[in-house]
């Protein structure tokens, strides 16, 4: 695996695993049990696009790229669109953003 899926990897089993601390970490609050449930479902994600763009080539790195890339653009419109989750909703798209251009360098 490369450093980017190993990064990824390591991430989506931190939100898996332990979606408060990880939260807790980013946006310095503890998240309520449906944000629990969301972070957990964006870490399965982050775990199986590590294995699938480990074992593909450009492409499918380019089309998961693709896919941060519309997860970041969700996240700036829940921040758009409901002040409690702004902050969360930045940091998340940040963070998509950030694996977006690892992916498609």
């Amino acid at each position: 695996m490369k450093p980017l899926e190993l990064l990824r990897a390591a991430y989506g089993t931190a939100e898996l695993l332990a979606p408060g601390i990880v939260e807790g970490l980013l946006i310095g609050r503890a998240p309520d049990q449906r944000a629990r449930a969301v972070i957990r479902i964006l870490g399965a994600r982050h775990l199986l696009q590590a294995a699938l763009t480990a074992r593909g080539g450009r492409t499918l790195h380019r089309l998961g790229g693709g896919v941060d890339l519309v997860h970041a653009l969700t996240m700036v419109a829940l921040a758009a669109f409901d002040r409690r989750r702004r902050r969360p909703a930045v940091v998340n798209a940040a963070v998509a953003l950030a694996f977006a251009a690892g992916e498609w360098r």
